[in-house]
């Protein structure tokens, strides 16, 4: 289904604009599964196979570092929420499991931002690092 945007009075959205969310979902849908390949599709808290899950140490909304293979572990669903409902916990959990320059290396790698994304070259470089 394509969205539809109020300013263009019924008109469809752009195409390019279509084709970029569907190249970020496909990059983001190959991201997952390269961390739960190399995580052994389980959870690096509690060691449980069920419902494996990607959470990002940085919160994915920064384009630096939202398809860095540092900045994100794979952890089952109760984990995953657990951290999610305590952020200071899962920053204490960060240290203790990688050390403490990594979580500050990745805040300051996802404040120094990007212009633009090149989704192309993520979707490459994933699909080098996918297992088949």
């Amino acid at each position: 289904m394509v969205k539809r945007n109020p300013k263009n009075k019924g008109k469809r959205t752009p195409k390019r604009r279509v084709s970029r969310m569907a190249m970020r979902k496909k990059a983001d849908d190959l991201f997952r599964d390269a961390i739960r390949e190399r995580d052994g599709w389980a959870c690096r808290n509690c060691g449980s196979p069920v419902h494996p899950q990607c959470a990002h140490i940085v919160s994915r909304r920064y384009g630096a570092v939202r398809w860095c293979m540092d900045n994100a572990v794979c952890l089952c669903k109760g984990c995953h929420m657990k951290f999610t409902c305590d952020p200071l916990g899962w920053d204490d959990w960060v240290d203790e499991r990688f050390g403490p320059g990594r979580l500050v290396q990745l805040k300051l790698r996802a404040r120094s931002g990007v212009a633009k994304v090149d989704l192309e070259g993520v979707i490459a470089a994933l699909e080098g690092v996918a297992i088949p």
